[in-house]
């Protein structure tokens, strides 16, 4: 059911895309069976170069203000950048649980949840509910320390969020949420290899925000499995990327 509902909702979120796409390519055929090839190139480098543009000074941007030493500095960036995007479906979800993330990771709990308290989540689609129940499991983790909690929370966010994998960026935003069932497995007590192994994988693979989370669970497992060696690097890590996060104090 629920896969059914993501299928349709992230359709509708990609329909002009498509659309846009579908009228470029029959220009582009004709413009190549001409043999004009220069019209075809050059908007499709452009486009390249543009993207990979904006993608990296998003994150960037995100690399810098972790920097600060309060989450206002990124708070007040994606209210400038969702909050004025006039096109943006659920804009009330995708920007609450944006600033929420932040607050719990800046250790603002309270902040946190005035922030996600203003949406009517049972309205939205299951794959913006899941984004609700990842900030609960954050919270049983970070803030009470209660991992079964948190790791039950977790899986009933990832049952939310069956979707197919060829939808672009879907494979990454699965991963998060099978990180904090990860993380919440580890500190629980259930240690198996293959999850430290994954968390691992996932720690060189995130953008920085859950490159954050997943180093916070690799060092309370290496705190409580006896490897200080691992347990500090995993600190130094999160000392340079996000100096000021008091939600990521060490278990």
């Amino acid at each position: 059911m629920e896969k059914k509902q993501n299928t349709a909702y992230l359709l509708r979120q990609w329909i002009l895309v498509g659309i846009i796409w579908i009228i470029l390519l029959f220009g582009m055929s004709g413009l190549i069976r001409q043999g004009n090839y220069l019209p075809v190139i050059a908007p499709i480098v452009m486009t390249g170069a543009i993207v990979g543009w904006v993608y990296f000074r998003n994150f960037s941007q995100i690399n810098r203000l972790l920097q600060a030493s309060s989450a206002t500095p990124l708070i007040d960036y994606y209210d400038k950048r969702l909050g004025k995007a006039p096109l943006l479906p659920n804009k009330d979800a995708i920007l609450a649980f944006s600033k929420s993330l932040i607050y719990t990771l800046y250790g603002d709990f309270e902040s946190a949840k005035v922030e996600v308290n203003k949406v009517h989540w049972e309205q939205k689609p299951p794959l913006l509910k899941a984004q609700y129940l990842f900030l609960q499991a954050l919270w049983a983790y970070l803030e009470t320390n209660d991992f079964q909690q948190g790791v039950n929370l977790a899986k009933e966010a990832r049952g939310l969020t069956e979707v197919s994998s060829s939808f672009p960026g879907a494979r990454r935003s699965l991963g998060a949420y099978d990180m904090a069932i990860e993380i919440g497995e580890l500190l629980s007590g259930n240690s198996g290899p293959n999850i430290v192994h994954n968390l691992e994988q996932r720690l060189q693979q995130f953008p920085v925000l859950m490159k954050l989370v997943a180093a916070w669970g690799l060092e309370g497992f290496y705190n409580l499995s006896g490897q200080p060696e691992q347990a500090r690097k995993m600190r130094e890590l999160l000392t340079s990327l996000a100096p000021y996060c008091k939600g990521l104090a060490s278990l």
